[in-house]
């Protein structure tokens, strides 16, 4: 089937306008419709929505997309707003574990009760600093320890009296020693007897003396033992009357708090230690000076009050709603909180005090947003995630102590429990990995959310783009946009989508140039942002980030590097690719050359052989390889050795869009049909010689145009381009007014054949019923050198052969 002529494309095709006047208004402040939030993500939104409304374990979000998409601002207004419909979460507080002080306790309460059981516990220490003292130093604390006392002494004084009397009538008397109570002899005056007294008796007067001191020793001693019992029973009665005191001192005042919480158990279970603890240290109540000592930390040789303290975790009192937190730093301590220390005297010191909560702490009840690459910087944050949503509880840890380090004696508080959802922002390719190698990231972020990077060009979503840009416009204060500038902004959106049917949705960018125009408006004088306000702020960035384009450029107007813009050349054309210096991509030319000869090596890349290519450029070459067996040695094998090379290149190269060009140049070596240098090409074929569309497309165009321009336009220059990619073209105006001037154009192909006469001015060839190509066409010529290489071959082997 003969090919139909290859015309440029008519200048509609290379961009697409957008009328100022289907825009409803004048300019930026007359534009009322805000209601659309964000932007083009429906698919994200419902997948965001399905995961939040999951109430079951693991089915936590990753919102995937590529950066400057407006995930995070996605996430964050999408939750703020579903948040602000649910009921705020409770307060959490820290409190003292009386029997294992290293492991506080934590409690929930009420939203805002966390601060007012603070409040509570501060009234309730001043009011028994006022009240302990008072009830020991009343009269009827001293009347009731006053008759305790002298019941006891009354006791004490008759045991004595007794074994006084009874001593007495036995010949004795009772001697009151530091060591004791010592038993004597005396005489009828109750005069001791003296020793020379005792060695004048007989021998059976001193063993009748010896047995009445031993049974009043008896006596004695069983009167001090009975005395000894009644003592301790006296200091019993005295705590309990010192307990009874406390207990009538502090009842009223635990009572209110007992009646407040009766149906939080926890909390009580807390109040009776508590009130456990002050009845057994009472004494350092009884000062009336103690609330002077109140502040004395834990540890301190002074009276110490903190364990009576509230350390208010995490407080909610000012929520409406679920909170919505973004951890933007995600290190271990900002994730799962920090235990605080204090230096004294050359030691550490910590308390249940000093408990401060990390973001999923002040996120409970509602949810966390976490950068995922922020994370991931760090492996600590990121197991201890996994951890506290397969355990639905936040433990608090040391985590030099997680590290392996060995550490100074902590604190291990009990765990919070969990009722959360988060939220990782990512792009695809993280999710990816994380998906194939962590076998815990499946299971408990179950749901994708998929960011869109573009939308499609129609009116609803331009009305949609245009209220976003009016918003972010009114946002920053800067001044209105008329209709020409926000034209010019759709258009852009278009630009940086690389497609005449969509608009980008890396909303960053665009909102970038809202600001950037506004400050060229100020500059220029103008009361109104306009489109060419716009246009300035457009090229002044692509100025800032153009210095490598420039310098390659310069490289090839000076010759360094050598690439042709007019004449034809065999076996030489001009391919074209995109290079990225992070925020500026740009299109560039290289000269790809070819060369062919007798041999059986086939299509060789150079390029691939010094391995300096990547394997998508190495399929490229083999599909060329196809291309030939399949239009020229369907009958007779081929006898070629042909190689192809991307001169004056010395990096890495990869990609198949300079296929379509390796294969014209081939073809020109093997016909010795030259080609027009004039031209540029980009394009990927298949084995069949059709022609696929490749990326950046405006790019390359843009960079070949702008080569010519800095070497003079010969009014015949222009770029072949696959005409799937005609969708894509929104070719900066500049070259679209060139083209309608003449001095340049864009032709758009389907098959090899069609390039292959735009490029030579020839006729590709019709394969007849005969086999043979038609006469004088390109390819006629190419099966002709193949047939006279395979003869030579056959020869040459022949001549071996006697």
């Amino acid at each position: 089937m003969p090919q139909a002529k290859v015309s440029p494309l008519p200048l509609d095709l290379l961009r697409r306008r957008f009328d100022p006047e289907k825009i409803p208004f004048e300019n930026s402040k007359q534009c009322k419709d805000h209601a659309e939030k964000v932007l083009g993500q429906d698919r994200a939104k419902e997948a965001l929505e399905f995961g939040l409304e999951m109430k079951s374990k693991g089915y936590h979000v990753f919102v995937a997309g590529p950066p400057r998409t407006g995930k995070t601002h996605l996430v964050m207004t999408y939750l703020e707003d579903v948040a602000k419909k649910m009921p705020p979460p409770p307060d959490w507080v820290y409190v003292y574990n009386f029997a294992q002080p290293e492991k506080p306790r934590i409690l929930r309460l009420p939203q805002g009760g966390g601060k007012v059981m603070a409040r509570e516990m501060e009234d309730l220490l001043l009011n028994l600093g006022q009240k302990i003292p008072e009830v020991f130093d009343g009269e009827k604390y001293s009347k009731k320890k006053e008759t305790l006392t002298n019941d006891f002494k009354h006791v004490r004084t008759e045991i004595f009296s007794n074994l006084d009397k009874e001593a007495r009538e036995s010949g004795y008397v009772l001697k009151f020693e530091p060591t004791g109570i010592m038993v004597a002899p005396a005489d009828e005056d109750g005069r001791p007897l003296s020793e020379a007294t005792i060695r004048e008796m007989t021998d059976d007067e001193r063993e009748e003396l010896r047995t009445r001191s031993d049974r009043i020793q008896a006596r004695v001693t069983e009167g001090l033992r009975q005395l000894g019992t009644m003592e301790k029973a006296l200091g019993e009665r005295m705590e309990q009357l010192d307990r009874e005191m406390v207990l009538f001192a502090v009842g009223h005042l635990f009572d209110e708090l007992f009646d407040k919480y009766s149906e939080q158990l926890e909390v009580m279970v807390y109040l009776e230690q508590v009130r456990e603890n002050i009845v057994k240290n009472f004494e350092k109540f009884k000062k009336r000076d103690s609330q002077a000592q109140m502040p004395v930390a834990m540890g301190s040789d002074e009276p110490s009050f903190q364990e009576y303290k509230v350390n208010v975790f995490v407080d909610n009192s000012e929520l409406q709603g679920a909170p919505v937190v973004e951890a933007d730093h995600p290190t271990f301590p900002n994730l799962f909180g920090r235990i605080e220390r204090q230096a004294r005297m050359g030691a550490l010191f910590t308390d249940f005090t000093m408990l401060k909560p990390g973001a999923l702490h002040l996120a409970n009840g509602g949810f966390l947003v976490i950068p995922m690459l922020e994370m991931l910087r760090q492996w600590l944050p990121w197991d201890g995630l996994k951890r506290a949503l397969r355990k639905d509880a936040v433990e608090m840890e040391d985590p030099m102590e997680q590290m392996g380090f060995t550490v100074t004696k902590t604190m291990k508080p009990e765990a919070m429990p969990l009722n959360i959802k988060v939220v990782l922002v990512g792009d695809g390719n993280l999710y990816q990995l994380l998906h194939n190698y962590d076998p815990q990231f499946s299971k408990l972020f179950k749901v994708r959310a998929q960011m869109a990077e573009r939308m499609d060009w129609k009116e609803g979503e331009v009305r949609s783009f245009l209220s976003h840009v009016c918003r972010l416009n009114e946002k920053e204060e800067s001044p209105p946009l008329n209709r020409s500038a926000l034209a010019r902004l759709v258009e852009l959106a278009g630009e940086l989508a690389g497609d005449r049917e969509r608009l980008t949705l890396r909303l960053s960018e665009v909102d970038d140039l809202v600001l950037e125009s506004g400050y060229m408006a100020q500059k220029a004088g103008h009361n109104e942002v306009m489109g060419e306000d716009v246009e300035r702020a457009i090229q002044a960035r692509r100025r800032r980030a153009s210095m490598l384009e420039e310098r390659l450029r310069e490289a090839v107007t000076r010759g360094f590097i050598n690439v042709e813009t007019q004449g034809t050349e065999v076996g030489q054309i001009n391919g074209l690719a995109v290079l990225d210096s992070g925020d500026h991509a740009f299109g560039t030319a290289s000269r790809i050359t070819a060369s062919a000869g007798l041999g059986k090596k086939g299509v060789l890349a150079i390029d691939r052989e010094s391995e300096l290519s990547g394997p998508f450029h190495t399929k490229g070459v083999l599909i060329l390889a196809g291309f030939l067996n399949g239009r020229f040695a369907s009958k007779r094998s081929l006898a070629l050795t042909a190689s192809l090379v991307f001169e004056q290149s010395y990096s890495m190269i990869d990609g198949d869009s300079a296929s379509l060009a390796e294969l014209l140049t081939l073809l020109s070596a093997l016909s010795k049909v030259p080609l027009r240098q004039d031209l540029a090409v980009t394009g990927s074929v298949s084995q069949k010689g059709q022609v696929q569309a490749i990326g950046g497309v405006n790019q390359k165009v843009e960079g070949f145009y702008r080569l010519c321009r800095e070497r003079g336009f010969t009014g015949t220059q222009g770029v072949v381009i696959p005409r799937a990619n005609v969708k894509n073209l929104m070719l900066d105006p500049e070259i679209v007014d060139s083209c309608s001037k003449g001095d340049f154009r864009v032709f758009a192909v389907d098959t090899v054949e069609q390039a292959l006469e735009v490029f030579t001015n020839k006729k590709a060839g019709r394969l007849k019923k005969d086999g043979a190509y038609t006469q004088n066409s390109v390819y006629a010529k190419v099966a002709d050198e193949l047939e006279r290489l395979r003869l030579t071959a056959i020869m040459e082997s022949a001549s071996k052969g006697k």
